[in-house]
C-alpha cells in the first residue's frame, strides 16, 4: 500500500563540479527552508487520424522541454545571500577605524560610515584637528546624522570631516558580482505521515537570483530562488539518472 507524503527536509547544496563526484562536493546546509520543488514542463506532437471523419490522434510523442524547481530560504545569513544575489561574502573584523575620510558635515544630514558602527564605543568626528562636538550629531548603526545647527566653533556646513569608530564585527555581501552558478542539491527528510525517510539529490542545476527580496515588512523575510536543472554529463553508470534521484526506506 502507498502512502501519503509531507515532508519536512534539510536543504543543502554545493557548487557543482565536474572534476569530482557528487558525494565528495562541499555541501553546506542552507538553514530553514520552507520549500523546496520541481516540476515538469513537455511538448508534445500529434499525427492526426486523417483516415477518420470523425478525427482523433494516429499517434503522438511527448518530450521534456524543461525541469525547473526553486528554494524558499528563510535564514538571512552572509552565505545564504551571497549564493542568492550571486555574490561574494568576506568576514569583518571589529578593529578600530582611524580618521575615515571622505565626508562633508551639513546640518540636517546623514552621513553614512563604510562599515557598521559599534555605538557602544563612542566615535570621534573631526575637522583637521578640531573635535566635532557631540551636540552636533547624532549615532546611529550606520553612520551619524548632523543635527540642524552646528555649534563647534570653526566649523561651517560643507567642511570636510574624518570620523574614527570601532565597526562591528559581521560579514559584507557583494551582489551581481558572478554569473549564475551551477549548484548540485541534497534533500534530506522524514515523512510526517510514516516517518521514514526520503533523500532527494539532485546533480547539476543552474542558480536563479533571488526574487522580490523584502528587507521591510510585517511577514518573515523569505529568499526564493529558482533552479534549472541539466544534464550531469559526468554520470555515465547505465541505467542511472544524469538529472536527479530519489531514495526513500521501505
Amino acid at each position: 500500500m502507498g502512502s501519503a507524503c509531507i515532508l519536512k527536509a534539510t536543504v543543502r547544496v554545493a557548487l557543482f563540479s565536474s572534476g569530482t563526484t557528487f558525494e565528495n562536493r562541499q555541501f553546506r546546509r542552507l538553514g530553514n527552508s520552507s520549500a523546496f520543488q520541481f516540476s515538469f514542463a513537455e511538448e508534445e506532437k500529434k499525427l492526426l487520424d486523417y483516415s477518420s471523419p470523425s478525427g482523433g490522434v494516429a499517434a503522438s510523442v511527448k518530450r521534456i522541454t524543461d525541469v525547473i524547481g526553486s528554494i524558499d530560504m528563510r535564514e538571512f545569513t552572509a552565505e545564504n545571500l551571497a549564493l542568492a544575489l550571486w555574490g561574494t561574502t568576506v568576514a569583518l573584523s571589529a578593529t578600530p577605524i582611524t580618521d575615515e575620510a571622505g565626508y562633508k558635515i551639513v546640518p540636517n544630514i546623514f552621513v553614512p560610515t563604510k562599515r557598521l558602527i559599534n555605538t557602544s564605543v563612542a566615535p570621534v568626528v573631526k575637522k583637521g584637528g578640531t573635535t566635532i562636538l557631540t551636540a552636533d550629531y547624532t549615532v546611529s548603526a550606520g553612520g551619524i546624522t548632523i543635527a540642524s545647527t552646528i555649534t563647534s566653533g570653526s566649523v561651517v556646513s560643507g567642511d570636510a570631516i574624518t570620523i574614527s569608530y570601532t565597526p562591528q564585527a559581521g560579514a559584507d555581501v557583494q551582489s551581481l558580482i558572478n554569473s549564475a552558478p551551477d549548484i548540485s542539491i541534497h534533500v534530506e527528510g522524514v515523512n510526517e505521515v510514516d516517518g521514514k525517510p526520503i533523500v532527494f539529490k539532485g546533480y547539476k542545476a543552474k542558480l536563479g537570483v533571488a526574487q522580490n527580496v523584502s528587507l521591510i515588512g510585517d511577514d518573515f523575510g523569505t529568499l526564493q530562488v529558482s533552479l534549472t536543472f541539466q544534464k550531469d554529463e559526468t554520470i555515465v553508470t547505465a541505467g542511472k539518472s544524469q538529472y536527479f534521484e530519489m531514495q526513500q526506506a521501505a
